[in-house]
């Protein structure tokens, strides 16, 4: 049996431990072979050594095993092929408790990631019914209004009924009706815009241009505003294969949301860099602003969610849309009146990122 194998296996290291420091004691105690004895008592702490590390070693395993779980870590593999063969049972049972949990960490996270995809689009709907509502209610109670001013009893009114009073008050409306249609115009046309946003069609352009156009763009907003704007480099020229049309509209969106974050603060910063680690290009937006709630950090890009008393709610949502139709990933950080940091991660592919 495997337990009876370590069971022998230490009693024999035992015996053999005594037997040898029973040897080297005698040998020193009776005074006939005192360098040997030394040696044997040496040679005695030596294999007690190797017992207490081989006792230890499975520990050392199963301290690893749980520190690797508790991490989640999701590479750990303990060889099979090699050492003993209770190590290499040992090693096979617990990749495959490992193997069993990492799936169930899987299954796990699909289920949350369903749940989170299904809010988002309850959210989207309440939002989308929630706009259309305002929009139309308001049209149809006016209608009706207005149709009062020019019926009686289902029949239209003569013209000496229609005062000049009634013909201000219908034109009032009529123009109030075509502001309330025009703004469920463009509420319609944000949701087309997301909805039918067509792939992007990448070209090298340089990075560096596009990124001193957008600052000179925002130039004297951000002097009117008293808000510090840094750009910072990796190197001077930097060319990309990317949309630009698509890459400025995200970061012209970054710029405005921190500029409006920052408006009426003092001591307002913001920067703008370019970093590239590996195979991937990091362009951050960063300012000092009063930052996101924690809760909503993820919100923030879901379709016509806004903390704003104005906007449409789709500029996050659009911007992360596009950067991940380029491979990649637009994501947020968040600390009040430190540092609210949004990365955008693009992949690098021989001759995408180069001077």
């Amino acid at each position: 049996m495997f337990s009876l194998r370590i069971y022998i296996r230490i009693i024999l290291q035992v015996a053999l431990i005594i037997l040898v420091a029973g040897t080297g004691v005698a040998g020193i105690v009776s005074g006939k072979a005192i360098i040997l004895g030394c040696v044997a008592v040496l040679i005695a702490a030596w294999l007690a050594g190797l017992l207490v590390y081989y006792l230890n070693a499975s520990n050392r395993r199963i301290q690893l095993f749980l520190d690797a779980i508790e991490d989640n870590e999701s590479m750990l593999y303990f060889p099979e092929n090699t050492g003993s063969e209770e190590q290499r049972r040992l090693h096979a049972a617990f990749n495959r408790i490992h193997r069993l949990m990492t799936e169930s960490k899987q299954r796990e996270f699909d289920r949350e990631l369903y749940r989170k995809e299904y809010e988002s689009y309850d959210k989207l709907m309440h939002v989308l019914t929630h706009e259309i509502m305002n929009s139309i209610a308001p049209i149809v109670s006016l209608s009706g209004t207005l149709l009062s001013y020019f019926q009686t009893k289902g029949n239209v009114k003569n013209n000496d009924e229609i005062s000049d009073t009634t013909i201000r008050k219908t034109i009032r409306g009529l123009d109030t009706i075509k502001s309330q249609g025009q703004s469920l115009m463009n509420f319609t046309d944000s949701y087309r815009q997301l909805a039918r946003l067509q792939a992007p069609k990448p070209k090298p352009f340089s990075l560096s241009r596009l990124i001193r156009n957008i600052e000179m763009l925002f130039h004297s907003d951000l002097q009117r505003l008293q808000i510090q704007f840094q750009v910072e480099l990796f190197r001077e020229e930097i060319e990309i294969n990317a949309d630009e049309e698509l890459l400025s509209q995200v970061l012209i969106n970054l710029l405005k949301n921190a500029m409006q974050a920052l408006e009426g603060q003092e001591n307002s910063k913001i920067s703008l860099s370019v970093k590239q680690l590996r195979t991937t290009a990091y362009i951050e937006v960063k300012d000092n602003g009063p930052g996101i709630p924690h809760d909503i950090l993820e919100d923030i890009f879901v379709p016509f969610f806004t903390t704003k008393d104005t906007g449409t709610g789709i500029g996050l949502s659009l911007s992360r849309q596009i950067i991940r139709m380029h491979g990649g990933e637009l994501q947020v950080s968040s600390r009040p009146y430190f540092e609210t940091l949004f990365t955008i991660s693009l992949p690098l592919t021989p001759g995408n990122f180069h001077t």
